[in-house]
């Protein structure tokens, strides 16, 4: 009975998108974190062409959602590099990391918001979240490469 439960449709393993796919969706969310604190500044001013016609030492200071929306930038630039890193390794080791880092990349997609808008609950669970997620991603490098390191010789 249980093996007719799991063979059902409700139990079908769905496909899991690459890590190459992953890693280009990450970099989609870092160019759009980048043009977000604009994207504020220009909201929160009410700017138009003329003011920046005009030049720039005439535009006004930025507003406090684009300061915050900086800082979440920076904040997902401290893990980036690392990510990056990891994701290539895999890559090209043949390594399957593609659950760490969907799991990785939907923790800073909730990050984000959570640290525009004060969340602080889920800021501090998103962010332990994604910290998790690159040490499984580490470790899986680690001991995978240590199962097919020898297999050649």
């Amino acid at each position: 009975i249980i093996y007719m439960v799991i063979k059902t449709k409700f139990f079908k393993r769905k496909p899991m998108p690459d890590t190459l796919l992953i890693l280009f969706m990450s970099m989609l969310f870092f160019l759009f974190l980048a043009y977000l604190p604009i994207y504020f500044w220009i909201t929160e001013k009410k700017l138009t062409v003329l003011n920046f016609v005009d030049g720039r030492h005439n535009l006004p200071e930025k507003g406090l959602k684009a300061k915050i929306a900086t800082l979440a930038f920076e904040n997902y630039k401290e893990t980036y590099p690392i990510f990056l890193t990891l994701c290539t390794l895999g890559i090209t080791m043949g390594i399957p990391l593609q659950h760490a880092s969907i799991i990785w990349l939907l923790s800073r997609f909730i990050h984000a918001p959570s640290y525009i808008f004060n969340w602080k609950w889920i800021r501090t669970l998103s962010w332990h979240l994604s910290l998790l997620c690159l040490m499984t991603m580490i470790f899986q490098i680690i001991f995978l490469n240590r199962l097919t390191m020898f297999t050649h010789f």
